[in-house]
């Protein structure tokens, strides 16, 4: 083949390896898929949940210390309508609610969230 016929060949390849996903510019790359048990797919199901008793206990590893520090800010935030994901990346999640423009960062240690920090739109990744 020559070269004339491979470089269009190969530069459609090079497209498709490189295409990304959906990018928000609150929270950056969207997550387009969440693993069944991966913190994503938990700070979703966290997101759009009300922010209840039951909540604590379902998500978090000390609901009475966590309580303590998040209740204020959660009890106004949760559950989101419209949550999607951004990427995974240090063991924290930043869910952004499409409905509201609002964005929660969920922060993991050992499969629970640890800390949940609302994000100023400047601040997202």
């Amino acid at each position: 083949m020559h070269k004339k016929v491979l470089m269009p060949i190969v530069l459609s390849i090079a497209a498709v390896l490189h295409a990304t996903a959906p990018v928000s510019p609150q929270i950056g790359a969207i997550a387009v898929s969440a693993a069944q048990g991966s913190i994503t797919e938990k700070a979703l199901r966290a997101s759009s949940e009300p922010y209840t008793e039951s909540w604590l206990e379902e998500y978090t590893a000390s609901p009475y210390v966590f309580g303590e520090a998040y209740s204020s800010v959660l009890s106004t935030m949760l559950p989101f309508s419209n949550p999607v994901a951004g990427k995974e990346r240090n063991g924290a999640v930043d869910i952004l609610d499409l409905d509201t423009g609002s964005v929660l960062s969920f922060v993991f240690e050992d499969g629970m969230v640890a800390a949940v920090l609302p994000v100023r739109q400047s601040e997202g990744s």
